[in-house]
């Protein structure tokens, strides 16, 4: 194997231990009817801070024990900072007045396999303290954590994701600051290749005005960026203007029909680029769910190329609050020398045992079909989110 192909293989399977998994929505909860992801976060593209309905449902409906029906609050009173639900489980009671907050933990064991050798690392993946005050339709978000650091490097603070946004009673809204632009299905896992491969990964925030508008049964979310939020952070070249849209039709309340559009202009290090997707899910039955999304990759000079990346994920609840999902993923090489072409198998087990425990055991298995390489990798996390 030569040195340039081994770097090639060793920087794929260590992918993983150069990010954190953030806390995400999940598309797998479609089996349960709730295919938009402001049902229970504060995000208008989901992921992050749950809300106090998202709070009483995970404890209610999601979790295998969902600890006793009395320490819940009923329906219409969400907002009862008591419970099992509630943040710190309640110890703070209503000390805090409007502001909701929430704080991730997530330790992990990471095993990657690559030809040669494997690598074993425990680490911390996440830590974050997540708040927000939602008051007359306004919304002021902000996360505040730890930043994952390779190995030998000094741990640093970071947050993520802050902005502000306003929601209207008609269902026009707006936000600016920090966050992930709307695009396709946020699939929980950042490095599935409709994220990790088109810059929506957990650290591909821009700084932007996005602006949305619920009609009925459709959503239609438009962003406009200045650039990406890290790469203002160390000037390393990649700002750069992008525009993202993402259209949103609710079929039934166990499908949706998703159309995406996404354009960066050139930096001083990559050329102009666009994707365009499309994504379908649907839960034939209230224990399955289905999502397909495929995205068309677009670069306008010589270095790019047309390509393609198609990501599945189906879900199934085998028992309360133990889901089980297989993901086959695949991403094209578009023709273009130096550029490989990769297939993905995923399988994963994922319990929720009590509101807010969820302990998860994820097998990748990943083969460059460029230069006929397979590594393999074995997640296994707990994510408190308390």
């Amino acid at each position: 194997m030569t040195n340039t192909v081994r770097w090639k293989v060793l920087s794929l399977a260590l992918v993983f231990l150069a990010a954190a998994a953030s806390a995400s929505a999940e598309p797998m909860f479609l089996a349960k009817q709730y295919t938009r992801c402001t049902a229970c976060h504060y995000s208008p593209s989901g992921g992050g801070l749950l809300t106090p309905y998202g709070r009483l449902l995970s404890h209610k409906e999601l979790s295998t024990t969902g600890g006793d029906a009395a320490a819940a609050p009923e329906p219409g009173n969400e907002d009862d900072p008591h419970g099992e639900q509630a943040f710190l489980y309640g110890a703070l009671g209503n000390a805090l007045g409007p502001v909701h907050l929430g704080l991730e933990l997530r330790p992990a064991h990471l095993r990657v396999n690559f030809p040669g050798g494997h690598q074993d690392q425990n680490l911390l993946m996440n830590l974050d303290l997540i708040g927000a005050v939602q008051k007359n339709g306004w919304v002021a978000y902000a996360t505040a954590g730890r930043e994952p650091a390779a190995h030998g490097e000094d741990v640093r603070f970071i947050s993520y994701e802050h902005w502000v946004g306003y929601q209207r009673d008609d269902g026009f809204g707006i936000r600016a600051g920090r966050f992930l632009p709307a695009y396709g299905v946020r699939f929980a896992d950042h490095t599935a290749f409709t994220r990790a491969y088109e810059d929506f990964d957990h650290a591909d925030q821009v700084y932007g005005v996005e602006v949305s508008d619920t009609m009925g049964p459709s959503l239609l979310q438009v962003t406009l960026g200045a650039g990406k939020a890290e790469a203002f952070r160390v000037d390393d070249g990649q700002q750069a203007f992008s525009l993202t849209g993402r259209w949103q039709l609710d079929l039934t309340p166990r499908t949706a029909l998703i159309g995406s559009a996404a354009y960066r202009h050139a930096s001083d290090l990559d050329p102009t680029s666009g994707l365009i997707g499309a994504a379908f899910g649907f839960a034939p039955t209230p224990r399955l769910s289905i999502w397909t999304q495929v995205d068309a990759s677009l670069q306008t000079r010589a270095r790019g190329g047309h390509s393609w990346v198609a990501v599945n994920e189906t879900s199934f609840e085998a028992y309360r609050g133990l889901w089980l999902k297989f993901s086959p993923q695949l991403k094209t090489s578009g023709g273009v020398p130096g550029f490989s072409e990769l297939r993905r198998l995923l399988f994963e087990a994922d319990l929720l045992p009590r509101t807010h425990w969820n302990v998860g055991v994820s097998y990748y298995h990943d083969h460059n079909h460029t230069f006929e390489i397979s590594t393999s990798t074995l997640l296994a996390q707990l994510h408190l989110y308390l």
